[in-house]
């Protein structure tokens, strides 16, 4: 359904219609700007699901009661969810222009696609709702409250399936905050081929027990110091994610079947995701060194033994003293650990943002940047989708190594000496409902029953 609002500037008195696509969000941010003065427009929409009403609320603009014959001067699509067509004059998209759901469906092409976008929004607003729950849960695992942490965990997950009877089973508790909360929505890959993961735990224990205690003994690069870096970017996204959805739709689309020049985003303006953007490629270059030190043990045995690379970094002690930019060049797909993260990222894109060389176009939506300040008549560009696309890219490949990081504190703990206890599955729930192998198992892992429960 389109839903139509117009809006005065109280600058320059310019008459926007704002035609919102409703969708699945019950709140999301409207960014969006005068076309004739160029003063921002932003706000957001609340939206009844239940029975539709919409309730508008504008910075730097006021509701306009609008009649049959009122012509804004300009039109502007907006979506929580998709793709917008950008800023028109009044006479453009008329009301037979095809709608942005329309033309997502068109993207997407196949059904399922659509539905698993669906389902990955849905997702992601419990895992807003129960962030509160799910921070406190990490902040006593972090300071190492078993008392209350138990107590938390039996609030989120079933008792019967999470038994936290000692470090390990506390721990695998614990990770299910990202494993339903974030992999499952944004990178569900990896839970559907576990031994990506599982498979570190069978490397030579030497070579990985020597890697871990290197780890350690480098301060910012500890199992723990890591797992807190991921928190934390865990908190952000959970504040950014809104802003990024029309970016994220376009990864179950065809790809190609954008036009960035035509097709924005009006969820959001380079201000409200650079801080995300730079705080997920900070963290993930600091992470990279799990990725990069598994697979030299794989492929050639030891963790110190790097593949050639732009950067000189030839062992984990150049890596550490290494830029961040310079690690990303390890970044290898023939490399099966490196591969599955799957990143993109734009390391002059950052360098510019971080020497202040950055321009942004609210019209075009438009980012533009100098590459490198010696010549800084040299120019280049990229969309704020793009650039947001980017951004989640790189917090998905720091999901895909939280999944390597766990499997190196599993091991950590199977070295001091923790047992893995058996599991015994409840009896009275499985004969209570029938659970079928591809079924999401009910302990709320996100994985497939026959991969998780149903193989114990």
């Amino acid at each position: 359904m389109v839903y139509n609002e117009f809006i005065r500037c109280e600058v320059c008195g310019c008459i926007t219609r704002i035609r919102l696509q409703v969708g699945w969000l019950d709140e999301h941010p409207i960014a969006v700007t005068c076309g004739k003065c160029g003063i921002s427009l932003k706000g957001k929409v609340k939206i009844g699901q239940d029975t539709l009403e919409l309730k508008f609320e504008f910075e730097n603009a006021e509701r306009v009661n609008a009649t049959p014959t009122t012509i804004p001067n300009y039109v502007v699509e907006c979506s929580g969810e998709f793709t917008t067509i950008k800023m028109c004059d009044g006479w453009c998209l008329q009301e037979n222009f095809i709608t942005p759901f329309i033309r997502y469906q068109q993207k997407s092409g196949d059904i399922d696609n659509y539905k698993s976008f669906g389902d990955s929004v849905t997702t992601l607003k419990q895992t807003a709702s129960m962030w509160p729950q799910y921070k406190r849960v990490l902040q006593l695992y972090k300071d190492g409250n078993q008392e209350y942490l138990k107590q938390e965990i039996k609030k989120l997950f079933p008792e019967e399936y999470i038994m936290c009877r000692n470090e390990l089973e506390i721990m695998r508790a614990v990770r299910m905050i990202e494993v339903h909360g974030f992999l499952s929505p944004l990178k569900p890959v990896i839970l559907d081929f576990p031994q990506i993961g599982s498979d570190i735990l069978k490397l030579d224990k030497e070579k990985m027990n020597c890697l871990i205690e290197y780890l350690n003994t480098h301060d910012g690069y500890s199992l723990k110091q890591m797992q807190e870096q991921i928190n934390t970017l865990l908190g952000e996204f959970v504040v950014a994610y809104p802003y990024l959805l029309p970016a994220l739709s376009l990864q179950f689309c065809d790809e190609g079947s954008v036009d960035f020049e035509v097709e924005g985003t009006t969820t959001s303006t380079y201000e409200d995701v650079k801080q995300f953007y730079l705080d997920s490629y900070e963290t993930l270059g600091n992470l990279l060194i799990i990725p990069a030190a598994i697979d030299n043990i794989k492929n050639r045995g030891d963790a110190n033994d790097f593949i050639a690379n732009n950067a000189g970094i030839v062992s984990l002690d150049k890596f550490i003293t290494a830029t961040k930019a310079n690690r990303f060049h390890l970044y290898n797909k023939n490399e099966l650990y490196m591969r599955t993260i799957e990143v993109k990222y734009n390391q002059k894109l950052r360098n510019a943002i971080g020497h202040n060389d950055v321009e942004y176009e609210t019209s075009t939506q438009k980012i533009i940047y100098i590459p490198d300040p010696k010549k800084r008549e040299k120019k280049l560009s990229e969309y704020l989708l793009e650039f947001e696309i980017e951004a989640l890219s790189m917090f998905q490949a720091i999901l895909v190594i939280s999944e390597y990081l766990y499997r190196l504190r599993e091991l950590e703990l199977l070295t001091k000496g923790v047992v893995p206890l058996p599991v015994e599955f409840p009896v009275k729930e499985r004969k209570k409902k029938k659970i079928y192998p591809n079924e999401k198992c009910p302990c709320g892992s996100g994985l497939k029953y026959k991969k998780c429960h149903g193989r114990l």
